[in-house]
């Protein structure tokens, strides 16, 4: 906790200040920039105009997090109340001497949404909003936020660069120019983004923060580096930061399909092009498919050499929602075995391949698997057989880092696979396991791209049709 007062403001908070309220607020940048004094700011500024029918509420999706946050406020409301300021420990609700209210509460999944209902608050934040994986929560927030005539309702996010929530504020807010107003495409409201950094904030002794928060992530210091530098554009801190490179990874979209030559039955491994399917099964969550070749040790039709062994994701078919990465169309197995034939067709591929082992359960129906279901409408998956989770991590980084060596198998992936790069790059590291990936982040990309990566090698052979 800084030793500002509420008398007091940087420079970039008073500016902020000054951010006419009908633009709801992105708040970015990094840790230690005084986003939370600003948020009580605002708050107070808004309380003071508008009295009893000032009603606000900021959300954070953790308990832990809402009590440090809590006790600034406290801090922060005290200073300017003393004695008249009440505080409601069980309800986490302040209310100003003029009645205007100040609420803290949960959210963390649908159920704790369902107290909001019926609720109206004319200010709401959510604070830390890179907690959550999917903007779904976030944007079903603003179903509470309505004032009566006269009184000015507004929305405002703080977060900072990484954690599960990273891919869809980038696209939404945090690489928006600063202090230019936008309309955010996917709720129609206008925005604001702010960014600033720890530099930015001189009631901090910056240089002892700087090394404190640098000490406290000594196990991942890339996300020391994001933290500090608050930079969303450059994606230090996230799992496959340092195996992604897009001048090495990333390539055109190929014109065709190579041409296949005949196998040689004696040779130890193909010496012609094999072409698979690698698919992540999701309904409510998105369905990911890519087709995937497995090279030979030779040309693409991009005259780049692919050496042997190397994979490369060609295209894909996913039934990711366009405003929420995390979030499926919920089509069903036939909905989904036609889009998947239809991507083969135009590459004249088979539609065959592998897939989570997890579609091969029973289901106790009639129709008997998922991947049951999927044979009947002509698409043919067998056992990725991943193993260990962390392994097939392993086995995909490995790949990722060797693309571009002349001599060692890599994963290659095209510019046409945008879920693909939308995701994968951003993905967090799993909190409670620095070796995992953070599983509530949109990871169905990485997990159908594992899969094609662990389960090509025992593939039984796929005939192509070609056309030149």
């Amino acid at each position: 906790m800084s030793e500002q007062r509420p008398d007091q403001l940087s420079r970039w908070q008073a500016q902020a200040m000054g951010v006419p309220e009908q633009f709801d607020l992105f708040l970015g940048g990094s840790r230690g920039s005084g986003k939370t004094h600003l948020l009580c700011a605002l708050f107070l500024r808004h309380a003071e105009q508008h009295g009893e029918r000032a009603r606000c509420l900021v959300v954070r999706k953790s308990f832990p997090g809402l009590m440090d946050l809590e006790a600034e406020m406290k801090a922060f409301f005290g200073a300017v109340y003393g004695t008249a300021l009440r505080f409601d420990g069980q309800k986490h609700r302040f209310t100003l001497p003029n009645g205007a209210t100040v609420q803290l509460d949960q959210l963390e999944r649908e159920a704790d949404f369902q107290k909001y209902q019926g609720k109206s608050f004319s200010h709401i934040a959510v604070d830390e909003a890179g907690q959550y994986s999917s903007p779904a929560l976030v944007d079903r927030l603003r179903s509470s936020l309505r004032a009566p005539a006269g009184v000015p309702t507004r929305f405002i996010m703080a977060a900072n660069p990484g954690g599960a929530g990273h891919a869809w504020l980038v696209r939404r807010h945090a690489l928006k120019e600063s202090w230019q107003p936008y309309t955010d495409a996917a709720s129609g409201f206008d925005f604001v983004t702010i960014n600033a950094t720890y530099l930015d904030n001189e009631f901090i002794d910056r240089e002892r923060y700087a090394k404190n928060l640098i000490a406290s992530c000594a196990t991942d210091p890339e996300l020391g580096k994001a933290w500090l530098n608050g930079d969303w554009s450059i994606l230090r801190g996230a799992y496959f930061s340092s195996v992604i490179d897009e001048t090495r990874n990333m390539i055109e979209p190929w014109a065709c399909l190579p041409r296949e030559e005949p196998e040689d039955p004696w040779a130890d491994g193909p010496t012609s092009w094999r072409f698979f399917l690698a698919h992540d099964f999701g309904v409510s969550a998105p369905s990911v498919t890519y087709i995937c070749a497995l090279s030979p040790g030779a040309e693409g039709p991009d005259d780049y050499f692919y050496p042997r062994g190397s994979i490369i994701l060609i295209d894909e078919e996913t039934t990711t929602h366009p405003d929420d990465l995390n979030q499926g169309l919920g089509l069903t197995v036939p909905d989904q075995a036609d889009r998947i034939t239809r991507m083969c067709k135009r590459w004249g591929v088979q539609p065959r391949g592998v897939a989570d082992d997890a579609i091969f359960n029973k289901t106790g129906s009639q129709s008997g698997s998922i991947a049951d279901e999927f044979q009947k409408a002509g698409v043919y998956f067998h056992r990725a057989k991943k193993g260990s989770r962390l392994g097939g991590w392993e086995t995909m980084r490995r790949l990722l880092a060797d693309a571009g060596k002349p001599d060692m198998p890599g994963l290659y992936v095209s510019r046409k696979c945008q879920v693909w790069w939308q995701t994968v790059p951003a993905l967090p590291r799993d909190p409670r396991n620095p070796e995992d990936v953070d599983s509530t982040a949109a990871d169905h990309a990485a997990d159908a791209c594992r899969y094609g990566c662990l389960g090509n090698h025992d593939h039984p052979r796929i005939k192509v049709q070609f056309t030149m």
